[in-house]
């Protein structure tokens, strides 16, 4: 088998000019492949990303009182018990996520309507507030203030500017209309549908303003910085949550646990966040599927493309062919070279791919796509953030290289169907 590897080294190396094209052909494919994949990855990041800083993190532990709803009393309680479960990394923190369908800011005369208002502390979820790109201002000095964080579209909306104070009106718990100052601390770049009409206020300022009691609060919320949760640690949380409160079984969507109408009269939920993302999922599938057509095309396009071109080559080559028969090799020596160059040739182009395509990621992510409207959900900071994908990079090259040796050892088996004499005598 070491001969067969030298020789194909040698034809490669001698014939390089006739293999260029097949090289390009494998290198770009793959590179525009792995591109694609890092990209939409980076897209599907970018937009849980906003998720995990529109609901909390990882995941929000809610209190669901029958004939209440969702309300957490004495919620310090809660939270120091929520605290002792989960490791000193995890971030965990409260919230009151007030529902502000009812409510608007004004400023100057101009009214701007809201659809979320979260009661956040700005100091225990530090990490997740960092990963907002703001036009101006920020988040810093927000707590224990009657600042709020609101998004580009209503400050242009308004006309609005950090420093400028705005009325907040909205609806109490009692019905009542309340209307107090708030303070614009920041404007963040954030269009999508968990920016655009949601806004931040620190927790007691909010709570107050909503009339609620100081020991109110309506979810508990833990966030694992730079982390990703799986099922088996999510289950792990889950049995160790129990030995503590009435715990719901774990869903897939927290509407089963907010529309329950068995059980307790009072039971807490581990709601992670792909329960809070099942509308949003439908999206993420449509774009695996789109990606997973494009590399389908492409792959298609580098088989046919080098397995046909090869064919071709193998028959100019029936001389030298016709000269490996003649000094004793046979059909599968001869087989085993072709496929050795073609590996090499595979390999050598899909390592440079892996090297273009970060070429292409690095050129993609320095441009600022936050003008296109709706697409802030994909972006980090306002760009594209390509995230590499190891296990199905792998998967792609393995699948070119397995069906593009396939296609040439079939294309070289029929080609070498000849009498040694009369691929002597072929011209190249």
């Amino acid at each position: 088998m070491m001969y067969q590897f030298k020789l194909a080294v040698r034809s490669l190396f001698f014939r390089k000019s006739q293999y260029r094209s097949l090289f390009l052909v494998c290198m770009f494919g793959v590179a525009v492949s792995l591109t694609a994949i890092f990209v939409s990855k980076g897209m599907i990041d970018a937009m849980n990303m906003k998720a995990r800083i529109y609901y909390g993190g990882n995941f929000a532990i809610m209190e669901d009182v029958l004939g209440e709803g969702l309300e957490m009393h004495d919620f310090m309680d809660t939270y120091e018990k929520v605290r002792s479960v989960f490791p000193p990394e995890a971030d965990v923190s409260y919230r009151l996520d007030f529902d502000a369908r009812h409510s608007s800011f004004f400023f100057e005369g101009t009214q701007a309507l809201q659809q979320t208002i979260k009661g956040c502390d700005f100091e225990l979820e530090r990490n997740l507030f960092e990963q907002m790109k703001f036009v101006s201002g920020g988040f810093s000095d927000m707590k224990g203030t009657n600042g709020v964080l609101i998004s580009k579209p209503i400050a242009e909306m308004l006309n609005i500017g950090v420093g400028d104070v705005m009325t907040f009106m909205l609806e109490t718990v009692s019905d009542e209309i309340n209307t107090v100052d708030v303070e614009v601390k920041g404007i963040f770049q954030d269009s999508s549908v968990f920016g655009m009409y949601t806004s931040y206020m620190d927790f007691a300022f909010l709570r107050a303003a909503y009339q609620r009691p100081d020991d109110f609060a309506n979810r508990i919320v833990v966030n694992f910085p730079g982390k990703e949760i799986g099922e088996r640690e999510t289950l792990f949380y889950q049995k160790e949550l129990e030995k503590v409160f009435p715990m719901y079984r774990l869903v897939d969507d927290k509407n089963e646990f907010i529309d329950r109408q068995d059980g307790d009269a009072v039971m807490f939920a581990l709601i992670p966040l792909s329960a809070n993302l099942t509308d949003v999922s439908v999206m993420e599938k449509a774009m695996d599927v789109v990606i997973f057509f494009i590399i389908l095309v492409l792959v298609v396009i580098i088989v046919a493309g080098i397995g046909s071109t090869y064919r071709i080559l193998v028959i100019k080559r029936l001389n030298e062919i016709g000269i490996y028969m003649a000094i004793g090799m046979n059909k599968k020596d001869i087989s085993l070279t072709l496929l050795f160059e073609t590996l090499l040739l595979l390999v050598l182009g899909c390592a440079a791919a892996c090297a273009l395509s970060g070429v292409f990621c690095f050129i993609v992510s320095r441009f600022d796509f936050s003008f296109i409207p709706s697409f802030d959900i994909f972006l980090i900071k306002g760009n594209l953030s390509p995230s590499v994908d190891v296990v199905l990079s792998v998967a792609v090259i393995v699948a070119v290289i397995a069906s593009t040796l396939l296609a040439v050892f079939y294309s070289a088996w029929k080609s070498i169907k000849v009498l040694p004499v009369k691929a002597l005598a072929a011209v190249e």
